[in-house]
């Protein structure tokens, strides 16, 4: 008499089942990766064209009002701001000032501080301020916003300071007459990808590097924007 073959008990799985099931959770996995991937190349290309947008606009502003302009980088509250000053200025460098590398200040001020305190460190104040209307109403969309949502400043790279900047606050100053600084700002996230914006020193334009761009020759190519994925 033949016997019956007992049926699999209820809620058990087979050794296929098991590995389909192990292979779609890997694919949700992977597309959830390359999801988010996706997400943080989006939030630092829009923070690293914000940063070009504000180079572009000081450049503008130093040559159109004749003044020179500045973007400050603070590196604590991770904003930007524009700034600018009628006056003329000198990057005074650290053995000059004995205090932070690259401050902007004006020259008249400088000498008059080593004239009347010859034996003292000498730390003039900065002539730069808020951009203001013709009323003189500063104007809040150039004062310190953030770089970007969830966004860092990882560095600032200048001719005017010997070592990168990663800390404090530092500038890139825009000089009437269309010259600039060739000058490099590192910009970062929580899942520490870098991308770079690279401010060209004749136009004013901007270059993207999709990670920790350090230059080390003259831009070959004027005003070029890229973002090699």
């Amino acid at each position: 008499m033949l016997q019956r073959v007992p049926s699999r008990a209820n809620g058990a799985f087979t050794l296929i089942e098991v590995i389909l099931v192990v292979a779609i959770i890997a694919v949700v996995i992977t597309g959830a990766t390359f999801g988010l991937g996706a997400i943080t190349r989006t939030r630092l290309r829009s923070s690293a064209f914000k940063v070009a947008s504000a180079a572009r606009f000081a450049y503008s502003r130093s040559l159109t009002q004749g003044t020179t302009t500045r973007l400050v980088f603070d590196f604590e509250k991770d904003t930007m701001a524009v700034e600018e000053t009628d006056t003329p200025v000198t990057l005074a460098t650290e053995a000059q000032l004995e205090s932070d590398a690259g401050q902007a200040v004006d020259p008249w001020d400088l000498a008059r501080a080593r004239l009347e305190k010859p034996l003292s460190p000498v730390q003039p104040t900065s002539p730069f301020q808020p951009i203001a209307n013709q009323r003189g109403k500063v104007l809040e969309r150039y004062t310190a916003q953030p770089v970007g949502d969830a966004m860092s400043i990882l560095g600032l790279i200048t001719p005017h300071e010997t070592d990168k900047r990663t800390d404090g606050e530092g500038s890139v100053y825009f000089f009437p007459g269309g010259l600039t600084e060739h000058a490099v700002i590192q910009l970062s996230d929580s899942s520490e990808t870098v991308y770079s914006v690279e401010i060209h020193p004749l136009t004013g334009n901007a270059r993207i590097h999709n990670f920790a761009f350090e230059p080390l020759d003259e831009l070959d190519d004027e005003g070029e924007v890229e973002d090699s994925i």
